[in-house]
């Protein structure tokens, strides 16, 4: 089945005239102010987020970057196979050296996949910062599309159609008024995992919005409420920081805390994003990507259905919902009926992160009107969630992410030739955190060290001490199949576990199971003897991300995922949450040891400089 998929995907590239592309960016580090708050930020060709990248599936891409800051930068090209180049997958310390100041550095690879992705900073925490941009990838005319599925109208469909082949991408991001360093030194000095934010933007837009204690309050999750213990929400809607039943049992520095990262909210006034779409069209596609730093927003629109489509860019059986949680670093596409005659000029588009960690919200508007011209807007009591992400009423229909099926249909393989088990959780501070094979998990010295980033490639050493250390790196072999089951347990250092949003890079996976409790076995065919109804390998999700699920005080969860070795390289595995990434969870992953790939001279060791 597998091989036969991409024996089919292969003969849509070549059916296609593959044209070559090009970009260039310019990366500068200047003044911005995308909630009205003005501080220092990474631009992209003077904006944020950058550029959008389009182009058609087998196009050769060049991406041509210049770095003019003051410090070390890559890109990763999220959800982009990096089919025979792994060297242009933009990981420091392991598919490439940084791209110092003043340098430039030339990315090159093959669009084998159609769909919306994204590209982001991956030195440090550069995407908290602002350094992210949109993909689109259209399809080969002659790739399925599930359009006929929503209706059977070959009007409506050719709409879906048009829509889909021009989408309105919607970027979605959280920001800090203080750049990524100072929160990361924040979170050193006062030994805290930080988890708020200012606002939230849609496509590098929003504003700081402030609500009254009592009415945070009076949106708390009884959950949340319980933790609280007592104590009130912040004036940031923020649940407050040092409670150990929350972040662990851990000595805090409150003092060294900046009150703009957690206490205080000064609310700003600026104008929403906008989104045109014009009635006569019939359909819209909004291709939603979040790259947050740590929320998760509850997406929806006033008075407008969604057809869920795609999921991390490749098609899936639609679902109509009213609204979808979308988690950092993924990607849903949803088509949209319009309005014959829409009552108002404009409709609310909503996010608000779900989580006990903030109640943040945003708005962007959704205009039928001429470019500029919004008279009316439909009123908030046509909101389905409110600003904490909560359904407004017991109709309401949201995704279901583990009821996603791919289309066309595809099934991994019945067994595999390795299974890895993980553990997730704290290492040694609330901050710190790992992704570790060790069964001696969280002793303080099994978090993916930040230091690698200055380090040697792995993929230039595919034999070095780093590329060895089992706690750290998987090794596998090509044309396998693998199976990560990652773990996360309570305990005095991890009493609550928010979902962890897992990216792999390179191929896409199978999420092929997960539930509550202990995972007491050695491999998922053997659990599957003992809980096949925790287990789907008929038509699992296909997609780059998954979620593990959250954590209490006393209950394990575990989740399964499957993926075919079939790109030698070394790539990553890592929590897409950036404070979790930058404490450590993370694991090196070097597909294919056996076939390791011969790196071409200019991205090899011998251009140590990363120049141009």
């Amino acid at each position: 089945m597998w091989a036969s998929l991409l024996l089919w995907k292969a003969l849509l590239i070549c059916s296609a005239v593959a044209k070559n592309v090009s970009f260039t960016i310019n990366l500068t580090w200047d003044y911005g102010a995308p909630d009205g708050f003005s501080r220092k930020m990474i631009l992209i060709n003077g904006t944020s987020p950058g550029p959008a990248l389009v182009m058609d599936q087998g196009d050769n891409v060049k991406f041509l970057v210049h770095n003019k800051m003051r410090s070390n930068t890559t890109i990763h090209f999220h959800g982009i196979t990096q089919l025979k180049t792994a060297w242009s997958d933009g990981v420091p310390g392991i598919s490439q050296n940084p791209i110092l100041p003043g340098r430039s550095f030339l990315y090159e690879w093959t669009a084998d996949d159609y769909g919306t992705y994204w590209y982001h900073g991956h030195y440090l925490s550069d995407i908290s910062d602002g350094l992210f941009g949109p993909i689109h990838i259209n399809p080969d005319r002659q790739q399925p599309v599930p359009y006929s599925l929503i209706s059977s109208s070959q009007t409506e469909v050719a709409a879906m159609a048009k829509a889909a082949t021009n989408p309105q991408l919607v970027t979605i991001s959280d920001w800090s008024q203080l750049n990524s360093a100072a929160v990361f030194q924040a979170q050193q000095d006062t030994n805290l995992d930080l988890y708020c934010s200012n606002s939230i933007l849609i496509n590098g837009r929003g504003k700081v919005s402030c609500l009254s204690i009592p009415t945070y309050m009076s949106l708390a999750a009884p959950g949340t409420l319980q933790a609280l213990n007592g104590k009130n929400i912040t004036a940031q809607g923020c649940t407050p920081p040092g409670i150990a039943e929350i972040e662990g049992n851990f000595e805090f520095n409150l003092s060294a805390l900046p009150a703009v990262l957690v206490y205080s909210c000064d609310a700003t006034n600026t104008t929403p994003s906008v989104i045109y779409v014009n009635s006569t069209d019939g359909w819209a596609s909004f291709n939603f990507i979040l790259s947050a730093t740590v929320q998760t927003p509850m997406v929806s629109i006033d008075d407008h259905d969604m057809w869920i489509y795609a999921a991390d860019g490749h098609f899936v059986q639609p679902q109509r919902v009213d609204g979808v949680l979308i988690y950092s670093g993924q990607r849903y596409s949803a088509l949209v009926r319009l309005k014959d005659k829409p009552s108002y000029d404009a409709y609310t588009m909503r996010f608000s992160n779900v989580g006990g960690n903030q109640i943040l919200f945003a708005t962007a508007l959704v205009s039928y009107g001429p470019s500029g011209k919004i008279a009316t807007v439909a009123p908030d009591s046509h909101a389905l969630f409110n600003q904490a992400g909560n359904a407004t009423n017991s109709s309401v229909v949201t995704l279901d992410p583990s009821t996603i099926v791919p289309y066309p249909a595809i099934q991994p393989a019945q067994d595999v030739n390795a299974t890895h088990i993980f553990k997730a959780g704290r290492d040694g501070a609330a901050w710190r955190w790992t992704l570790s094979a060790s069964p001696i998990a969280h002793q303080g010295n099994l978090s993916y060290p930040m230091s690698v980033t200055d380090g040697y490639p792995l993929l230039f050493n595919p034999n070095s001490a780093p590329a060895l250390n089992p706690n750290l790196t998987i090794r596998t072999l090509n044309n396998t199949w693998v199976d990560i089951i990652i773990l996360t347990d309570p305990g005095s250092q991890n009493p609550t576990q928010p979902p962890h949003s897992f990216h792999k890079h390179s191929n896409k996976l199978f999420i092929i199971g997960s539930g509550v409790g202990q995972f007491n076995y050695t491999s998922v065919k053997q659990a599957i003897e003992a809980e096949p109804e925790s287990f789907n390998l008929a038509n699992p999700p296909f997609r780059d991300s998954f979620v593990s699920s959250p954590v209490d005080a006393s209950t394990p969860t575990w989740i399964a995922i499957r993926y075919q070795s079939m790109n030698p390289g070394a790539f990553l595995l890592h929590c897409h949450i950036q404070p979790h990434l930058a404490g450590g969870m993370a694991m090196a992953m070097l597909d294919g040891v056996d076939k390791w790939p011969a790196i071409p001279p200019a991205y090899g060791p011998n251009c140590s400089d990363t120049g141009m």
